[in-house]
């Protein structure tokens, strides 16, 4: 008898198995895609040629870094820089030490980094 109750266990215990599988998997999948949602700013065009021409053109930027989550831009010329303007799209301000910029957006700064210095 008790080998006939491990049998007619096995296909129960099997589909248990796959069923919580197949369960984890799609937990993961959500997981990432709702970080990638989350991780995906939509960093455009015109944004970034406004952040150009407020920190004095192509010709004024010398170094694009990111630093504590602050974009960090050295410039050649402060006072090409339309500070203003910058504060207005900035989420906290804008800190300047010489030719310095310190500025944290509501966005991604690693990735308006990049698309700024796609176009330098």
């Amino acid at each position: 008898m008790d080998s006939g109750a491990k049998i007619s266990l096995f296909p129960l215990i099997l589909a248990i198995c796959v069923a919580v599988i197949i369960i984890s998997i799609v937990i993961v999948v959500v997981i990432l895609t709702k970080k990638k949602k989350n991780t995906r700013i939509n960093v455009n065009d015109d944004f970034i040629n406004e952040l150009i021409k407020y920190y004095g053109n192509k010709e004024n930027i010398n170094n694009i870094t990111v630093d504590n989550g602050r974009l960090k831009i050295t410039v050649s010329d402060i006072d090409t820089v339309d500070l203003n303007a910058i504060k207005e799209k900035s989420a906290s301000g804008v800190f300047v030490t010489g030719n310095v910029i310190k500025t944290l957006y509501k966005l991604d700064s690693e990735l308006i980094c990049k698309e700024m210095k796609k176009r330098l």
